[in-house]
């Protein structure tokens, strides 16, 4: 049904895609666990406990998403976008596998902060650039079907670790795993990046700042559109 859409989008544009795809599959399972950490594994006598507790980690995450709206823009008026999607997927492994194998509270409140800002961070960055990318004919059936590639990814890997997953969420090699996912996200998604882009948008954004119509060219490369946002939270 969405076959004849890859052909009409631009070669950064559906690799964000394949981007934005897999990175949902990695979260799914980080919400599995998460869930069955907080009721199982850290707060285990008590539901009630759990359950305020993972509003805790709700709230971590929620700063987070909305830190990466303040951040973005700046940044990459400075970077690509490919080059910040790509950091900020290297700073998910970090985060990832540095605190999600100590199996601990406090840093899983750290974890959902950070992982929050990276995945908004990157939804803002691939809107923007789907937005920019694919013409208007298309640009409505291009976002449904990123609607659906965020959406069923997310739910599949949930539902594909939860064979793997200990009743208690408790798994140091899914967090590995997870881990060393998102590096090597970040390493494909830079190696099949246009390598015009980073050019491309360091012109344009110069352009945009010191050229007579700068105010219709701020949109295109620098700051995101408010209407660039993503669709799934």
């Amino acid at each position: 049904m969405y076959t004849h859409l890859t052909t009409a989008m631009a070669p950064v544009a559906l690799s964000t895609q394949g981007l934005v795809t897999y990175l949902q599959g990695l979260f799914g399972p980080l919400f599995l666990m998460s869930i069955l950490l907080y009721r199982d594994y850290f707060y285990r006598s008590s539901v009630g406990t759990a359950e305020g507790h993972l509003g805790g980690l709700v709230i971590a995450s929620g700063i987070g998403y909305a830190c990466a709206a303040v951040i973005t823009p700046p940044v990459t008026r400075r970077l690509s976008k490919p080059a910040w999607i790509t950091v900020l997927l290297l700073a998910s492994a970090v985060v990832t596998v540095t605190l999600g194998e100590t199996f601990n509270q406090l840093a899983y409140l750290g974890i959902g902060f950070g992982l929050y800002l990276t995945r908004q961070g990157i939804a803002i960055c691939a809107v923007t650039i789907l937005q920019q990318e694919v013409t208007d004919e298309y640009r409505g059936r291009v976002f449904a079907f990123y609607d659906l590639m965020s959406n069923v990814p997310y739910v599949a890997g949930a539902a594909l670790s939860a064979a793997f997953m200990p009743s208690d969420g408790h798994s140091p090699a899914i967090v590995a795993v997870v881990a060393a996912g998102f590096a090597i996200l970040a390493g494909a998604y830079w190696l099949a990046r246009p390598r015009h882009q980073s050019s491309s948008d360091a012109s344009s954004s110069g352009t945009s700042s010191s050229g007579p119509d700068s105010g219709s060219g701020a949109s295109g490369t620098g700051m995101p559109s408010s209407a660039a946002q993503p669709s799934n939270s």
